[in-house]
């Protein structure tokens, strides 16, 4: 366990940064990881078995270790990967239309032409991707050090349009992206002395919503849907590595907006979020390799997050980052990659009150 085939022999899985756990239609679960050679894929089993097929070998061309997903109401699952031919960079496209199936051939899109010298104009970060929940269309973005951040958006009906800036200003650091049910693109740009929020507007247009002079954790940014046309934005603050959310006040939520602290101090890396029905509640569950290096995880209220949270650990191994996500009964599901490369995954007991967890499984066919 824990290697993936590749035509040169086997390679070491790694769990990529941001999200790599999927629920399809059917109800079924895919995991990614990636390794040297491109992308590995575990996939549940069909008929509530709780087994798994995998680790499976899924070759990207002229792969360069980077990749984005993320996931359409369909439940499409949607690839942005970084590319390195003969030493050019560029992002090429893919998706999963169906669970355990085939990936669509690789669509280039290149790199966005910026306006830097060849020095200070280098991609800063991984690929981004997100999907409109509302329309099924697809927005890759890029950020380049001299010249901003852009995106590539690919039609319902199928066709990539042009690279187009999101804003001409430069940052060093990996935004959050996120699009909600019905509203714009939103990108959370952070900068050496805080965070910008781009929104966008008609024609593909972006205007600066606002900006906080707060510390940002390179690399510890991710963002969720919360309420309608609203999204929640999650980082950790320089020092003790705790989180934050911040929502953009807009008069209309029930619980207001603003920086809000999480506690989770000592984490590492960008959290996982989804939400899920717990106890009848909305809930939003986050998770985090703690400070110890075992998984943590939290939930709240939805949009309530002044009432505080308590961390717990899913008891047993310690992981690569954690994934949070709903299965097809239901159940919050967490999902990690053990010091060995391999797929393990423990899932609500609904018979226990609150948030509580079976053992880790690991992932066998």
């Amino acid at each position: 366990m824990g290697t993936a085939g590749t035509r040169g022999g086997t390679s070491r899985v790694s769990a990529g940064p941001g999200r790599w756990l999927f629920t399809g239609r059917d109800g079924r679960m895919t995991a990614y990881g990636t390794s040297a050679h491109g992308l590995v894929r575990w996939t549940e089993s069909a008929g509530g078995t709780e087994l798994w097929s995998g680790p499976e070998f899924l070759d990207v061309p002229h792969w360069a270790g980077r990749v984005a997903m993320a996931q359409s109401r369909e439940g499409y699952v949607c690839f942005a990967a970084l590319q390195d031919k003969d030493g050019s960079q560029g992002i090429a496209v893919a998706t999963q239309y169906q669970t355990g199936r085939a990936l669509t051939g690789w669509h280039s899109l290149g790199l966005p032409k910026g306006q830097g010298t060849a020095f200070d104009d280098t991609l800063v970060h991984s690929p981004l991707i997100a999907v409109n929940p509302a329309t099924g269309s697809v927005h890759v973005l890029a950020s380049l050090s001299g010249s901003g951040v852009f995106r590539c958006s690919r039609k319902p009906e199928g066709d990539w349009g042009t690279w187009k800036p999101v804003t001409d200003r430069g940052y060093p650091s990996e935004p959050g992206v996120v699009m909600t049910e019905g509203g714009p693109l939103e990108v959370l740009a952070i900068g050496t002395g805080g965070a910008d929020h781009w929104v966008g507007t008609s024609k593909g247009r972006f205007q600066l919503a606002g900006s906080m002079q707060t510390p940002v954790v390179s690399g510890s940014v991710t963002a969720h849907e919360t309420g309608p046309k609203r999204a929640t934005y999650f980082w950790r603050y320089p020092g003790d590595g705790s989180l934050v959310a911040w929502r953009r006040p807009d008069g209309r939520q029930p619980a207001g907006g603003g920086l809000m602290t999480l506690g989770g101090a000592g984490g590492t890396g960008a959290p996982s979020v989804t939400r899920a029905l717990i106890g009848g509640y909305d809930c939003t569950v986050l998770t985090q390799t703690g400070a110890d290096g075992a998984v943590e995880i939290t939930a709240y209220v939805t949009e309530n997050e002044g009432y505080g949270m308590w961390w717990a650990q899913v008891e047993g191994l310690g992981a690569q980052n954690p994934q949070v996500a709903v299965d097809g009964a239901g159940r919050v599901v967490v999902a990690a990659l053990d010091s060995e490369g391999s797929l393990i995954v423990a899932r609500q007991n609904l018979a226990m009150e609150g948030l509580g967890f079976g053992p880790w499984v690991r992932a066998a066919g």
